[in-house]
């Protein structure tokens, strides 16, 4: 009876982990920007209207989400120096090479970098997956 009771507990568990929502498309493109004035607001409605517009047209992606610093508890391990995060994910590798080379990409590149002063970019794919 104990050992029914464990299994009954441990599957119970296992299906509460099981129903979070996972992120869609197997790869995930993160991208952290630090415009040149952060403080400026005409600056940033720019930057905003631009990757919108990215966001809007752009055939490759999934889903994706625009972000700014959460003003969550600070700790060392917590990095909030960004003024915008902006994620993108893509069905695999080949649609986010493609990516790159689009002309959505490119009119967003062009019209946007003279706001930001720096770029970080991590791209991922699931644990599971090996290369």
């Amino acid at each position: 009876m104990k050992r029914i009771l464990i299994c009954i507990l441990l599957f119970g568990l296992s299906g509460v982990y099981a129903q979070k929502k996972q992120i869609e498309g197997p790869l995930v493109h993160s991208v952290y920007f630090w415009l040149t004035s952060p403080n400026d607001t005409a600056a940033k409605l720019d930057f905003e209207n631009a990757i919108n517009k990215l966001i809007a047209t752009n055939p490759q992606g999934v889903s994706a989400y625009l972000g700014q610093p959460a003003t969550t508890e600070k700790r060392d391990v917590v990095d909030n120096s960004f003024t915008y995060a902006y994620i993108m994910t893509f069905a695999d590798a080949e649609a986010e090479a493609a990516y790159q080379t689009d002309p959505t990409h490119l009119r967003f590149i062009e019209e946007a970098q003279h706001l930001w002063r720096k770029v970080v970019v991590y791209d991922a794919i699931p644990a599971t997956e090996r290369n």
